[in-house]
């Protein structure tokens, strides 16, 4: 019995160790919130002397998905390279609106719209409000018009932080960029995705050469973010298999005592 307890009290102490060492340098990946799938819708305004009278601004009001705006909706963006307005809606909408709103919040209802539209027929388009400005409840008209985006304001700020080696020289910065890229719209990771950035590469070329390079975890195109040691893990296993073979270790005492005095 003596011996038993001699080697389990030896085994478990060195698996506690030979755990906690194999453990030290073990990665773990950590998910972050980051832009879930969208879908873009765009939008020109060729009424700006009516339309945007008296500082008023656009918003967008859109439903048949889970995630509905209630009226008059949120504010839409503007692309300074397509010069035209945007907006990334939820993936499950179906239809849509361009409302006349207020210019500061909170966002009001300021008496003109557009025609329900829907998202099928906006697909390679924007949205061109040509008016004449319609009041009481009344609809501005306007036409879908096919076009290709430019390369938008955001995917050439994101392209310019990692063109060069020193921008993309470590695996810091690798790792951020790869992040920021999984926090862009569905719009923009698709366009750098397929931009040409030299030498005949994408821009999902040059990510996939730095995930790879640096070793990096992270799915690109995903919500997963970063590695961390997974310390709190590894920490908490070694403890309980120190725990037990302490535990053994005040067995093998307590029996040595009893037969010692017995």
């Amino acid at each position: 019995m003596k011996k038993l307890f001699k080697h389990l009290t030896f085994a478990l102490l060195l698996g506690s160790l030979g755990f906690g060492l194999a453990q030290r340098n073990k990665d773990v990946v950590r998910a972050d919130a980051a832009s879930p799938t969208t879908k873009r819708v765009w939008m020109k305004n060729s009424i700006t002397s009516t339309w945007d009278a008296d500082g008023a601004g656009t918003a967008i009001h859109y439903w048949g998905g889970a995630q509905n705006t209630t009226w008059p909706g949120v504010r839409v963006k503007w692309d300074t390279a397509n010069s035209l307005v945007y907006f990334d809606l939820p993936a499950d909408i179906t239809h849509f609106m361009f409302v006349r709103v207020s210019g500061s919040d909170p966002i009001l209802d300021w008496g003109a719209k557009t025609e329900d539209l829907t998202y099928s027929e906006s697909v390679g388009k924007y949205f061109d409000l040509t008016g004449p400005i319609a009041w009481d409840g009344a609809k501005t008209p306007g036409s879908f018009k096919t076009f290709t985006p430019a390369t938008t304001t955001a995917v050439s700020a994101f392209a310019a932080t990692i063109d060069t080696d020193a921008e993309a020289c470590s695996v810091e910065a690798a790792q951020a960029a790869i992040d920021a890229y999984n926090n862009l719209p569905t719009f923009e990771q698709n366009q750098y995705a397929a931009l040409d950035v030299g030498g005949g590469k994408t821009g999902m070329d040059r990510l996939n050469y730095l995930k790879d390079f640096y070793n990096i975890n992270t799915p690109i195109g995903s919500s997963v973010s970063g590695r961390i040691p997974s310390s709190d893990n590894s920490a908490t296993a070694t403890l309980i298999i120190s725990a037990l073979g302490v535990s053994s270790l005040a067995g093998y005492y307590f029996i040595s005592k009893k037969k010692l005095f017995g």
